[in-house]
């Protein structure tokens, strides 16, 4: 690779990301033609990045290996870079500061040496000095001794230059000359007590041909389970077996005309909304603190109807592995995912329903008595549902509150609204703080939170939810003599 810090440091990034920085199974170099001196010794560092983004960078460099022009060592150099640095400051404004000059500096020098030499010489045997054709044979294929050592041209005018590979060391986060090439005598040396830190703690580098060579024709065998594993993934992929058609479900206002009435509580602890389904529930008695959830009968089972707040929906590989790996879920404490309808303008959610409510609806209801057994029950149901989710590919809830535990018809407490969140966007029943107050602080901080929430930040929400389960009360009522009032 050869391309500016920035850019190295965003493929190696990449690298990292894909698992090919770690494996130890590549090798990346890099070709640094103009660099300062910071920036060649920790060229993963940037001061204006977040520490996690830096580390990442860190370890993606250890799969990286630097080749540059080799600084020279004679006393030559040095005298000429001083000088250098003087007639910069003094004549041109410019401070090196703690900088070293580039070997370019020096190559521009000898090729005016050379230059001068040969055309002395094309002088002397009365050739004109406009006769560039002579005057660069006799460049060619020549050795003299230069500022940075031997400078050797060969017969096509190229220079046989010195180069220096730099690897990092792991401890230290700094880029050091490992090994040099010498052009005219075409060897390696290794720089004493100096070794290659290969990435993957590999001892040796990569092979040249990966063991199931490139395709993976050499493993044939090997591969066949992971080959059909992916084949029927790809398949279950495109099969869209979650898409729904929205004529499928039959409305319950169709079987409402026929006498059956049905619907689902959310409670909100809000003004009342009004809506034209009614409901089937055992707290239909405070209409002031209820509002309602569509349903609908989707091949002869009543489901819950989830409206998707958007124009369109993009359906890509990315969001077809999201459904695969939600309708994936089944738990006792999980509420089921059915499917979805993504053709507008009638986009949703369909899911199990749980015709008891809410866990929210059932603790702002004072006629419901929840002795302790009963509240433990609900305790441990959310315990095992959560801990079933976030050892499940969908890893967090991040949305968990009481409103989203709903209790099916056996009094099963089940998590609801996890996952697919660019599509689910804010919940047209709730206000726009209805889930600050189960938010955990460090998510509330973060300027631009995921919207997948954190498994941390689910324990805080769990957290208030127990405490409305003993105090039923909401999630942050501390007593009645409880004053909290400015100091």
């Amino acid at each position: 690779m050869c391309a500016s810090s920035d850019s190295i440091r965003e493929i190696m990034l990449a690298a990292y990301e894909l698992g090919m920085a770690q494996s130890g199974e590549y090798v990346f170099f890099s070709i640094e033609l103009f660099t300062s001196k910071s920036e060649s010794r920790r060229p993963w560092f940037r001061e204006d990045d977040d520490e996690e983004r830096n580390l990442r960078a860190k370890k993606a460099y250890e799969a990286l290996l630097t080749v540059t022009a080799r600084v020279p060592d004679t006393p030559e150099y040095s005298k000429f870079a001083r000088a250098v640095k003087e007639i910069a400051k003094e004549k041109f404004g410019f401070d090196f500061q703690q900088e070293d000059v580039n070997t370019f500096v020096t190559a521009f020098h000898e090729a005016v040496i050379i230059y001068a030499t040969a055309l002395n010489e094309a002088l002397n045997e009365g050739y004109s000095v406009t006769n560039g054709t002579v005057i660069t044979q006799k460049m060619w294929n020549r050795t003299f001794e230069g500022i940075t050592g031997n400078v050797s041209i060969d017969q096509n005018g190229d220079r046989k230059v010195d180069y220096s590979l730099l690897d990092m060391d792991p401890i230290s986060g700094n880029f050091e000359v490992v090994s040099n090439y010498y052009g005219v005598s075409k060897e390696i040396v290794d720089v004493k007590d100096k070794r290659i830190y290969w990435a993957g703690n590999r001892e040796t580098p990569p092979p040249d041909t990966p063991v199931c060579g490139f395709d993976g024709s050499k493993c044939l065998e090997e591969g066949k389970e992971e080959r059909e594993n992916h084949y029927k993934l790809e398949v279950e992929l495109a099969s869209m077996s979650w898409k729904i058609r929205y004529e499928d479900i039959l409305s319950t206002d169709k079987r409402q005309a026929q006498g059956k009435r049905l619907g689902s509580l959310v409670s909100l602890n809000r003004y009342s909304v009004t809506s034209s389904i009614s409901a089937e529930t055992m707290a239909a008695t405070d209409l002031n603190k209820q509002v309602f959830v569509k349903t609908g009968y989707y091949k002869g089972t009543v489901v819950a109807i989830k409206t998707i707040n958007k124009s369109r929906v993009e359906v890509n590989r990315s969001l077809m592995l999201e459904m695969k790996k939600v309708k994936d879920l089944q738990h006792d404490h999980i509420v089921r995912f059915i499917g979805a309808c993504i053709d507008p303008p009638s986009m949703c959610l369909v899911t199990e329903y749980c015709p008891k409510g809410s866990l929210q609806d059932i603790l702002e209801n004072e006629e419901i008595k929840l002795d302790w057994m009963f509240r433990y029950s609900l305790m441990h149901d959310i315990v095992k549902g959560m801990s079933y989710l976030h050892s499940s590919d969908i890893k967090s809830h991040g949305n968990l509150k009481s409103s989203n535990c709903v209790v099916d018809s056996r009094f099963v407490l089940k998590i609801t609204d996890f996952g697919l969140h660019s599509l689910r966007g804010s919940d047209e029943n709730d206000n726009e703080d209805s889930y600050v107050h189960w938010k955990p602080p460090e998510i509330l901080r973060h300027h631009n939170p995921p919207v997948e929430g954190t498994q941390k930040g689910d324990v805080y929400s769990f957290a208030l939810i127990m405490h409305e389960i003993v105090y039923r009360q909401g999630p942050f009522y501390l007593g009645q003599h409880t004053n909290l009032s400015p100091k």
